[in-house]
């Protein structure tokens, strides 16, 4: 009896414990999380934060978050789960408010190197403050695990520091000088770019606005030794060497993205660059994804080099005095067919989602930033310069291109009739060219096009009215095309037929009487030279003409004296006397 309870209760607490093990086992996990969660950040680190929190002039009080005794909990602030380091420090002065209410919420005043304490810091993002011209601090280049620094539109002035150079971590680096909201701002310097060599891992350089130009070292070698960029944004850096035969960056086969726009690369120098884009750009650098070579006064054709480059998602050649017709090789441009995006293909997956992607760009009439959609824009914009000829119809074949900015050059012929396969287009700019015809009623099936400017052209015909042209209520993108009729213009279209009848009468009437002067005009000295001309040159013609002219002479004398005496005699037996 004894042994059947033993059984029976052994059996029962096996059953208990099969029950209660997931639950035990559950419960350990959330214990183990809840303890990483609360572990707390280190007490030496929350003090280096507030120590560097009272340097900052902070007037919306962005910061108002930083008390209490876990500084993992602060706005801006990120820990280490598992050790309860702080690695991450974010404080981007960002949305729409600051940017269009200026400064109100922009963090400013002094760095302070109580930072130093973070020993464990991996990502510092100080972006589009403003620190009023000081310096960037030297101290920076001491923390030996950053990877990411960004310090961009914050008002920085000054010289940056070689010590930058230390970061042999670094990923991502943009010191873009300037004021995103002031562009009186003060513009960061650099003496050297040697520093760069030391920045063996980086794939994102941007020193856009930093004056480039008493830099000692030449700054395509600089960038040269950076073998693994990915990204290369130097616009604004009064940058003029460009070598036009050969490639300074033979070490950069993988970079994606090359910006720079808005520098001076118009200087003749003996196998430099002489002012026409190089053709190596599209031979060598097959892995381009974004060339953005805008404002440089370029000249020459559009290399059809460019063509090759099946990856370009962004090709702007913008403000520049490029001349020739568009190639019709652009149509190859396969990455413009196909839905795919831009792969940024950074090694880290931590920092590749926390990137700042920004790109100014005119578009839809405007200029625009954009932001963390970037990796989906597809773009053309070849407008400002002096390109004529017609618009090939091959780049109709582009049919994920989201913008084509053709504005403002001397573009001739027909807009595409199969333009409507361009099915991706959000913006078009035709504007300030010379193009005739009608507009293409394909261009009606562009269900996604948001934005067009037709204006100043020779247009003619109406004006479709279905679809997305319903929405397009602004006559101004169609002024200066005399011969386009319909809404949203005020020239209606039978007005207009029935004006261009009667031009046409009376420009028949007008041609009639033309030729008849002309006619006139052209018949008296051509008989005049045909007879006395003829009575000139010919003696047995001319004695012809003048015995002619003496024999009618004398005829008709006879003939009138004999008249006039038969007349008397018919008088004089009526009796009438003289």
């Amino acid at each position: 009896m004894a042994s059947w309870k033993t059984t029976l209760l052994l059996l029962t607490l096996f059953l208990l414990s099969l029950f209660l093990e997931p639950l035990l086992a559950e419960a350990t996990i959330i214990n183990s999380i809840d303890g990483g969660m609360n572990k707390g950040c280190i007490e030496v680190e929350r003090k280096a934060l507030l120590e560097f929190k009272n340097g900052l002039i902070d007037p919306s009080g962005r910061l108002s978050s930083w008390v209490g005794a876990d500084c993992c909990k602060w706005k801006g602030v990120d820990c280490n789960n598992q050790t309860g380091h702080v690695v991450k420090v974010d404080l981007k002065s960002g949305g729409d408010f600051s940017r269009l209410g200026g400064g109100f919420s922009r963090l400013g005043g002094e760095i302070s190197d109580s930072l130093l304490d973070l020993k464990h810091l991996n990502y510092l993002d100080l972006s589009f403050n403003d620190f009023q011209g000081i310096p960037i601090p030297n101290f920076l280049g001491s923390f030996e695990r950053l990877r990411y620094l960004n310090l961009s539109h914050a008002r920085f002035g000054g010289m940056i520091p070689p010590h930058l150079g230390n970061l042999s971590q670094l990923r991502y680096l943009d010191l873009h000088g300037g004021d995103y909201y002031n562009f009186s701002a003060p513009l960061v310097r650099v003496h050297n770019l040697n520093w760069l060599s030391g920045l063996s891992s980086l794939k994102y350089l941007d020193l856009g606005h930093v004056n480039l130009s008493k830099a000692t070292t030449n700054w395509m070698q600089a960038v040269n030794m950076l073998p693994f960029l990915l990204e290369l944004h130097l616009s604004h850096c009064e940058l003029s060497h460009f070598p036009q035969y050969s490639n300074p960056f033979v070490n950069l086969t993988s970079v994606s993205v090359i910006d720079l726009s808005y520098n001076n690369f118009n200087t003749t120098l003996p196998g430099w660059f002489s002012g026409e884009i190089p053709k190596w750009i599209g031979e060598r650098m097959s892995s381009l994804k974004q060339l953005r070579l805008r404002g440089n006064m370029f000249t020459g054709d559009i290399p059809e080099q460019l063509c090759w480059l099946s990856r370009l998602h962004i090709l702007d050649l913008a403000v520049n005095n490029l001349s020739g017709s568009i190639p019709q090789c652009l149509g190859n441009l396969t990455a413009l067919s196909f839905v795919t995006l831009l792969d940024r293909n950074f090694d880290d997956p931590s920092i590749h989602y926390s990137y700042s992607e920004r790109m100014e760009l005119v578009v839809k009439g405007q200029s625009m930033e954009f932001e963390s959609i970037l990796p989906i824009v597809n773009l053309i914009d070849l407008s400002s310069n002096n390109i004529w000829g017609e618009i090939p119809k091959e780049i109709t074949t582009l049919s994920t291109l989201g913008t084509l900015n053709l504005s403002r050059n001397q573009l001739t012929g027909k807009i595409p009739e199969k333009i409507g396969a361009m099915q991706g287009l959000e913006t078009l700019d035709l504007s300030c060219n010379c193009l005739s015809g009608p507009i293409p009623p394909s261009m009606s099936s562009i269900t996604s096009l948001n934005h067009l400017n037709l204006s100043h052209n020779r247009l003619s015909g109406p004006i479709p009215t279905t679809n997305q042209f319903s929405t397009f209520n602004d006559p101004s993108i169609y002024e200066a095309n005399l011969g386009l009729c319909g809404p949203p213009l005020s020239t209606n279209c039978s007005t207009l037929n029935d004006q261009d009848h009667k031009d046409e009468e009376e420009d028949e009437v007008e041609w009639d009487m033309s030729w008849f002067f002309i006619s006139m005009g052209l018949g008296f000295p051509v008989g005049f030279w045909a007879i006395c001309g003829s009575l000139v040159l010919k003696k047995s013609w001319r004695q012809a003409y003048f015995r002619f002219i003496d024999e009618t002479r004398d005829r008709l004398y006879v003939f009138t004296a004999v008249n006039v005496a038969r007349l008397k005699r018919k008088m004089e037996a009526n009796g009438v006397h003289g």
